[in-house]
């Protein structure tokens, strides 16, 4: 075995140890779920406290996030989702839905204020030229779609920090599962995530493209 072998072995156990990374690194998009358990409420509230803190353009947060646990309202869940019975299994489905319009855009930047990030004239013009941007149907998606995604990865990762089962999916009648829990017209699905308390071992993971695969510099 050659000295970089090891020392590239010894990187990599050095990395794990740091517990963001082995988290990143451990997470798995499981269906195994323990149907006998539910997740408590407070649980539930501290996954969506996690999301809460992904990053978003200017902090405008524009996400929401709607849990279904009813036995009943899961079973149609499963439906909208074309059959994946693993939701109703896991106990809690949870709808990450995207804004659509930057509505948080007064408070936030008001907060900017606040906090001497901007003074008010300029915090006034960062805030119109950033409503300004998301005004075209196309750019109001991107934008909800790409925060709200930050937000869902949040959740999965904490999911699995707390030992729990955590699996996203996008496919699911989006028009549907919008139609079905009553989304305002200016809101989007972006991820449908079960979660749940975990029923065991997963398969192994599947191979992952190499980093001298994916990786380029300076260019294309």
């Amino acid at each position: 075995m050659s000295s970089q072998r090891v020392t590239d072995e010894t990187d990599v156990a050095n990395d794990e140890a740091i517990p963001a990374v082995e988290a990143i690194r451990s997470r798995r998009s499981g269906h195994n779920f323990d149907p006998e358990a539910e997740l408590d409420d407070e649980t539930l509230e501290e996954l969506i406290r996690d999301a809460a803190l992904a990053p978003s353009s200017y902090n405008l947060q524009p996400w929401e996030f709607v849990a279904v646990q009813d036995d009943d309202r899961l079973a149609e869940v499963v439906e909208l989702a074309y059959g994946q019975e693993h939701i109703e299994e896991a106990g809690t489905a949870i709808l990450v839905v995207g804004h659509t319009e930057p509505e948080t855009a007064d408070r936030v930047f008001e907060e900017w204020v606040e906090a001497g990030r901007f003074d008010a004239e300029t915090g006034e013009q960062v805030k119109e030229q950033t409503v300004a941007g998301y005004q075209s149907e196309q750019a109001g998606r991107d934008y909800g779609i790409r925060n709200a995604s930050l937000a869902a990865q949040n959740l999965l990762l904490s999911a699995h920090a707390r030992g729990l089962t955590a699996t996203p999916m996008s496919g699911f009648d989006f028009e549907g599962m919008a139609e079905f829990l009553d989304l305002p017209e200016d809101k989007i699905p972006v991820m449908l995530v079960a979660v749940g308390p975990s029923g065991g071992e997963e398969p192994a993971r599947l191979p992952r493209r190499d980093v001298e695969e994916i990786l380029h510099r300076e260019t294309y």
